[in-house]
């Protein structure tokens, strides 16, 4: 079995849906998970017109990252997300190779299947909370820009928020200098133009859903009372309803692997990061034989 032996139905589930999977021509079949069920993912699911449904607009936020591992503070970050009800949805979008990134070397197919494992043992089954593969399994990494409008076009009937921290508000980034692909591109043509910059659609195009970060402060002003203004016309603060307070988590995946490779102990046990990562991951990680170099 691909995944590791738990008591619950949802990963007995998934086992047996993920176990296809290492063969490339079950890849078109695709899943989406919510914790208890599974669902077809959303590049499968027929095409739904805003005209063919009679319930309000959806929103969704998605946040997306390498999840290598994927941490209990993402869980607690996406909860806090649906509890802000700033969001009716979240789906977990693990990227797919990043050359930009050559660090990570987990396997997509491995953090996705983390992150099913995640969603299916932490949340009940009726928590909106999702596992995409849209992004994971494709050659190479898609930009955001190109991610949103994958999502838009195959769902014209869900308003799309992308989840960023405020760290990526700083001086020293620039949401408007990102880029995408050249769609008019074609072999032979220079390598330098088959990126293009377009940030400024991004921005203008999609809501983004700013988290604060520990550490990083976006400054207000009188004209710009949120802060954000300045940014772009989209951006919203994650705030709480009800008098909550945000329960915010600043654990890293990057921790998690440095204790990973660092403290297991003569049994193979990996005590340094229980409590850090969800009981079923932290099984899979032992397993697969995940960071240990």
């Amino acid at each position: 079995s691909l995944l590791p032996s738990f008591p619950s139905a949802p990963c007995v589930a998934l086992s047996q849906a993920f176990g296809a999977w290492r063969q490339p021509q079950a890849l078109r079949v695709s899943c989406m998970a919510s914790s208890g069920a599974l669902f077809p993912h959303p590049r499968t699911h027929e095409r739904t017109s805003a005209a063919s449904t009679n319930y309000r607009r959806r929103r969704v936020a998605v946040y997306g990252g390498a999840f290598d591992p994927v941490t209990n503070s993402h869980l607690t970050c996406v909860s806090e997300i649906i509890h802000s009800g700033k969001a009716d949805e979240v789906w977990l979008v693990p990227c797919g190779k990043r050359p930009d990134k050559p660090n990570l070397r987990t396997p997509p197919l491995d953090r996705y299947v983390m992150c099913q494992i995640a969603v299916n043992t932490s949340f009940s089954p009726d928590f909106p909370i999702k596992v995409s593969d849209i992004e994971c399994f494709e050659p190479v990494a898609m930009f955001t820009y190109d991610l949103l409008c994958s999502l838009r076009d195959l769902h014209p009937h869900i308003d799309f928020y992308f989840v960023i921290g405020s760290d990526w508000l700083q001086a020293d980034t620039n949401i408007s200098k990102w880029q995408a692909k050249n769609r008019n591109w074609k072999l032979g043509d220079p390598e330098d133009q088959k990126n293009v910059t377009s940030g400024h659609k991004l921005l203008q195009e999609f809501d983004f859903l700013v988290v604060k970060r520990p550490g990083y402060v976006v400054q207000k002003t009188l004209d710009d009372p949120t802060g954000l203004r300045k940014f772009g016309p989209r951006l919203h603060w994650l705030s709480m309803e009800h008098g909550m307070t945000f329960i915010e988590g600043n654990l890293s995946s990057t921790e998690i692997r440095k204790r990973k490779r660092s403290a297991m102990d003569e049994d193979g046990r990996l005590q340094a990061i229980e409590g850090l990562v969800p009981v079923g991951v932290l099984s899979y990680i032992r397993k697969q034989g995940l960071y240990s170099e």
